[in-house]
């Protein structure tokens, strides 16, 4: 018997196949839900936030309005009413109707200054509570619209009522 060499009987080394990517690690699952999750978490807070902003949105444009009109036509009777109606439909949207909807009077600027962070509402009551049934030519209502604007501004989440 001859003695073979060795090296001669050892064979070429063969490469395993290559891994393949699929399937993948459980890890590459639970961060695939989790972008999922964000992404859903993020289109409904976007989604929220809209729609709470809508509401307030509509009545500064309204609000805008009504200013636009009151400089064209100087009406302080007509402007009056038109914002102290325009405060009353903000609230109904923002607080429990039951809480807002009797108000009026002495209460419903009491309320508004409650509700108002930083907001008096008490030098402009003469404009709120008794312009819109008088007619007034030298009455300046650019200090009620202002407090108006400010005071739907603080405005957050719309209430279910």
């Amino acid at each position: 018997m001859a003695k073979a060499e060795p090296l001669a009987q050892l064979r070429d080394i063969h490469l395993p196949e290559p891994v393949g990517w699929w399937p993948l690690a459980p890890g590459w699952y639970g961060l695939m839900v989790l972008i999922v999750v964000l992404i859903a978490g993020a289109a409904y807070f976007i989604y929220k936030r809209h729609v709470n902003a809508l509401p307030r949105k509509q009545a500064l444009g309204l609000l805008k309005i009504y200013k636009e009109q009151y400089e064209k036509d100087k009406n302080t009777q007509l402007a009056s009413a038109h914002v102290s109606e325009l405060l009353k439909r903000v609230a109904l949207v923002y607080y429990p109707r039951v809480e807002v909807a009797s108000m009026h009077g002495e209460a419903w600027l009491e309320f508004l200054n409650q509700t108002g962070k930083g907001i008096d509402f008490t030098p402009v009551k003469s404009m709120l509570l008794d312009s819109p049934y008088k007619s007034s030519d030298t009455l300046n209502l650019n200090p009620l619209f202002t407090r108006a604007e400010k005071w739907i501004k603080q405005r957050g989440a719309p209430c279910s009522n």
